[in-house]
Order: C-alpha cells, then structure tokens, then sequence
C-alpha cells in the first residue's frame, strides 16, 4: 500500500518510546560531581556515559531531549538532571541496539518510511528557500497599511462555493431581499448564526481580496462585488463606515502589521509556487473520478486520479488515506470534495518533493543529519510496534473495568452555559444596567448600547456556548452558578464590570459506553505499553555493560550551566 498522503514524520511522534520513564540511571548515583568553572569542549566532545565501550556525548543527550520536546527550547541545569538526562539516553541507546540487533534496519517498513522522510525534508527545504525567506515587507509598505487603519466597517457577509451562487445571490439582495435572511440560510461562513453580521472590521481583519471589496465601498448600503475567498466566494454589504474606535498605538501596530503583511507575501508567494511546480511536475487531476460516490462506492479501486511526473495516485490510495468509516458516516454535504483535496494535496506535495529532487537538495548536510536523527526515531516506533508492544492489546473485558473504574472524572460532559454579557469601566455603570434591565429594557439592546466588548456587543452580548475553563474565573464562578434566564452582576475583573446573564444551560452528563468504548481502550493500551516498555527497558538494562563518565557528567553540568547563564545574558539584552 501507497503512502503518498500520510507524511511519514508522524511515525516520529514516538509516543511512550521517547518520553517512557527512564532506567538506566537506577543504578546508585554517586556523590553530586564538581561543577568546573570554565567548561571550554562542544557538547559532542563531553562524553557522559558508555553502553557495551560505545561512546554518549552531551550533544545526543540534548539532541534527544530537545526531540522529544518539540519546541520546548529550554536545557536542564544541575547534577540530577544532568544524571537523568544521562539515564534517558543511555535506555535509548539499548533499545536502538537492540534494534539494530534485530536486523529491523533493513527491513522494508523502515526504508519506505525513510525514503518517504528524506524527499519532504527537501521539499520542505525548498519550500523555506522559496517562500519563508522572501516574505519580508519594507517599512513605507508598513506605514502606508497603518495610514489606512484610522476606519473601522460594520458588515454583512455572504460566503458561498460557487461564483454563480454568490452572483444569484447578489442580485437577489440588490433587488430587494432581506441579506440577514438570506445569510443564516445561505452561507457558510460562520457569520450565519449571527445573519452574517460580522463586529467591527478593521484592515488585516479579513482576507485579502474581501478586504479590498470592502473597503473600497463608501455608502451604507452598498454592495461589493463578488471575489474570492478561499475556494469559495464571497461579498458584502456595507451597513457602517465610521472611525476605527480601537485604532492601536502607532509602535504598537507597526509589528501587528509586519506580520499580517508577511503572512500576506507569503500566501502569494506559496500559491505563485505551487502552481510553477506542478507545471514543471505536469501535474494532473481527474476531478470526475473523485466524487463522494466513487470514493465511497466506485468499482475500479485502481483507477488513477492524479498523476504527475513519474508517478501517480490511485482512487485506493485515497481511500487509504482518509477515515474512510467517518467520511461514510458524515453528512453528504460535510464530505463533498473530500477525495479532491486530498488528491490536490498529494499534488502539491509531490511536485514541491520532485522539484526539491531535482534541486539536489537530498544531498543537503543539514538534512542529512536531520535524516538520520529520524532513523533512529523509526527504529524505537518499529522495535516498540513488533515487539515490544507485541501482546499487549486490552480485552473487552479490560476496557469495560476502566470505563467503569474512570466514568466520573474522565467520560461525563462537563456542564456548559450559553451566555450574553455586557462589559462596562465602573461598578456604577453595572448597577445602572442592572437596574434599566429590571426597569424592563432588554438586555440584547443595553448590550449592543453600553457593552465595551465590541465582538459580543454587536450580537447582543452573545458568546454562545461556554465550557469550564474558557472564561476569566472570577466570571466563570458566577456565571456557571445561574439558572437558565438569570442575570448576574457587578463581577469585578481586570478589564471591566460584567453583567452576566444565563441564557441555557446544560447539566454535566455522562458519555455511553458505545460512545467512549474506543477512547477508553487507548488508554487501557497506553498503560500496557507503558508496563511493557518498563519490562524491556530492565531486561536490557540487567544484561548490558553501562557505565556513568564521572568526570563527563561534571563537565556537562558545567557546560549546561554556562548555556544558561548565556542565554540569560541575550535574553536581558533584548
């Protein structure tokens, strides 16, 4: 079977494999070692710990550590870390062994994967070689987009997929139609719950092109003409135009503007590239043959859909690679187009992939290392997958005890309320709306008068549905105590008085089984592999040669410490 549409990376995501406590460093820690003053040798030259006469440096300790936590960005300090990192590593380190051992680095499995790996690491190279490198802005460009900043637009949007539907549309609302009616029953831009209504809009709000119609209407009433948005179309009415009454800061908008001016550039840039590599790719779709009916039913699992230069895409190739019992119990309208975006992106992918080949760039150094950092990720997921992970699937009967055992905490629904607030400065402000509300005046009205919170204002106070968790607490404790209808207030907060009123609620409720079944068997299965990784990681732990570098782990201490204090050093100068 083809894996042209999962990106092997997620075979990286190692799961117990990489964060799985560690064992090695059981063995009684010595007393703490001695901090040197001046540790001068790169992390690669600081040898930490030895398994069977092989070599640990500090380097792969932090270059494991760091991969195991994407984005984490902050190294460990003191001698029992420094100790537990060394452990970490040193358990790593037998299970590739064992791997190796195994002979599970030829096996087909893992060269598939790597081949895959190595060609979306060039595209992804060439991708940041022609887009993410040249999405800078000039400053004029800057301040020319700030100098527009000063109005502000209250609209109505329609957003439907087809050009002619959003003409048809158009027309209707130019000939007279209500567009609030014609939004919540035609969009689908979210904005439909609202009538299309959308709070106040400023420029770098919207899209590109559905700014610029915007904008360019002067005239409540007007009407844009239809434009792009996305893969679908959109326009919209004008029903305010009137000074931005949150125009920020100068210093402060000047970077919000850089990025969504960047963010812009590069967009173009992306759409200018993948269109020049699927030409050069000769990239081509039958969209006939990809039709919700065909995915779910067509006959010829062989038939090709996409096709670019030495190579090509196969209806069951796409099947593969989606959900295929959620597509079948999804809503027809919710999975129309599915299998074509997924035959664009493997498109996309595979021109940007071919065009990286072509570039050279699989002979990158840069890559090279980063290939084989991945290689030893797909060897501890193969290793855990065929063997050490071999029989440790739940019974029925197993996942049934958790689910009873864990029903309360981790399968009820938590309590939800529908809200509306108004947001005012003093507490006498609060008390005022209080009492204009039991003196008869609506609350949606006050809201849409008085509220401060313009994205909730223009709905009436409105924030739909709220989980525990999604609100500043000392709202959330008054708002989740309300019945259904209840007002509350003044609630003193940091950014205001809010007056707070229930609309619905809904009470905590317990999930079936059939429905959390499947969620409970995860993670009566992760906890299996978790005993089992544990088992395997004594056993090699118990018949292997290991040994601490005593004088190595005081100079990582040292070397780790210094980091440290550097990287303190930058970050107090910026």
């Amino acid at each position: 079977m083809k894996n042209h549409l999962i990106r092997s990376a997620s075979l990286s995501l190692l799961a117990l494999c990489a964060t799985a406590p560690a064992h090695a460093q059981e063995t009684p820690a010595p007393a703490q070692a001695t901090v040197p003053a001046a540790p001068q040798r790169a992390p690669e030259q600081i040898v930490i710990a030895r398994v069977e006469g092989r070599d640990l440096s500090l380097g792969h300790a932090i270059e494991t550590f760091l991969n195991a936590h994407t984005g984490h960005g902050v190294l460990v300090r003191g001698d029992a870390a420094v100790r537990e990192l060394a452990g970490r590593l040193v358990e790593r380190e037998l299970f590739l062994m064992e791997a190796e051992s195994l002979g599970l680095a030829d096996s087909e499995r893992v060269k598939d994967v790597l081949r895959d790996y190595h060609t979306t690491l060039a595209g992804d190279e060439l991708w940041k070689r022609e887009v993410k490198s040249k999405t800078a802005v000039t400053d004029e460009e800057v301040e020319s987009f700030y100098s527009k900043t000063d109005v502000a637009l209250r609209l109505t949007l329609i957003v439907v997929p087809t050009r002619e539907a959003a003409e048809a549309l158009r027309a209707r609302v130019a000939a007279g139609e209500d567009m609030a009616a014609l939004a919540r029953k035609e969009s689908i831009h979210e904005s439909n719950t609202f009538d299309g209504a959308l709070p106040y809009v400023r420029r770098g709000e919207l899209e590109r092109q559905v700014e610029d119609a915007a904008f360019a209407l002067q005239a409540p009433g007007e009407l844009s003409v239809v434009v792009p948005s996305g893969r679908n179309f959109a326009f919209v009415r004008l029903d305010e135009r009137s000074v931005n009454p949150e125009r920020p800061e100068r210093d402060k908008a000047l970077p919000q503007i850089r990025g969504i001016l960047e963010e812009r550039l590069a967009k173009k840039l992306a759409k200018d590239f993948e269109e020049r590599t699927q030409l050069e790719a000769e990239a081509w779709i039958d969209e006939a043959k990809l039709t919700r009916e065909l995915l779910l039913d067509g006959p010829d699992a062989t038939v090709v859909v996409a096709r670019i230069t030495g190579d090509s895409l196969t209806l069951q190739d796409v099947r593969d690679a989606l959900q295929m019992d959620a597509v079948r119990a999804a809503p027809p309208e919710a999975t129309d187009g599915i299998a074509l975006e997924a035959a664009r992106h493997w498109v996309r992918a595979e021109a940007i992939k071919l065009a990286a080949r072509k570039a050279g760039l699989l002979e990158d150094p840069a890559l090279l290392k980063q290939l084989a950092s991945f290689r030893r990720d797909v060897l501890m997921k193969v290793l855990c997958d065929e063997y050490v992970w071999k029989d440790v699937a739940p019974t029925e009967e197993d996942v049934r005890a958790y689910f009873e055992e864990h029903k309360d905490k981790e399968f009820t629904v938590p309590a939800e309320v529908r809200l509306a607030y108004i947001v005012v400065a003093t507490s006498e402000e609060a008390y005022s709306v209080l009492d204009r509300i039991a003196n008869g005046e609506l609350f949606e009205v006050l809201a849409r008068e008085l509220s401060r919170d313009s994205a909730s204002s223009v709905h009436g106070g409105r924030i739909g549905w709220i989980k525990p968790g999604e609100l500043l607490p000392e709202v959330e404790s008054r708002a989740f105590a309300l019945k259904a209808g209840a007002i509350d207030g003044p609630i003193e907060t940091g950014v205001g008085f809010f007056v707070v009123k229930a609309i619905e609620r809904k009470e905590p409720r317990p999930v079936s089984y059939a429905v959390a079944r499947d969620t409970a068997e995860r993670s009566v299965l992760k906890l299996r592999q978790n005993e089992a990784y544990s088992r395997w990681a004594t056993a090699l732990r118990d018949r292997a040669q290991v040994e601490l570098d005593e004088p190595g782990v005081a100079e990582a201490v040292g070397w780790l410490e210094a980091e440290f204090v550097r990287r303190e050093a930058e970050r107090a100068a910026r």
